[in-house]
């Protein structure tokens, strides 16, 4: 009735996988021309790394960015590097396979 609010309930963020902890692995320039590291690097994320404006539009908003420390140093595209860590726009990375009992060294 009048004078009466519905409790509004928060929209459910959308559970990408993507976190502190998640194993990754950078698109390589097969996958995307215009990856920052073309080599297929791979690693873990350990913080978030805020948001940026994705570099071709505005219009879709911000992206997400993460902190990925690389299981072996990487070169960037311009052969900038070694780096060891690297702040990476959530597009070029990927979720990594989850291990199975076959990957393990026992």
């Amino acid at each position: 009735m009048f004078g009466r609010r519905r409790r509004a309930t928060p929209p459910r963020p959308l559970d990408t996988g993507f976190g502190v902890g998640a194993q990754v692995y950078v698109l390589d320039a097969e996958e995307d021309a215009t990856t920052p590291y073309p080599n297929g690097a791979t690693g873990l994320i350990f913080r978030h790394g805020g948001s940026a404006w994705p570099g071709i539009s505005a219009v879709g908003g911000l992206a997400p960015v993460w902190w990925v420390e690389f299981d072996t140093p990487q070169y960037t595209a311009d052969l900038d590097g070694p780096y060891t860590r690297a702040q990476i726009p959530q597009r070029f990375l990927r979720l990594a396979p989850p291990a199975t009992e076959a990957d393990l060294p026992y």
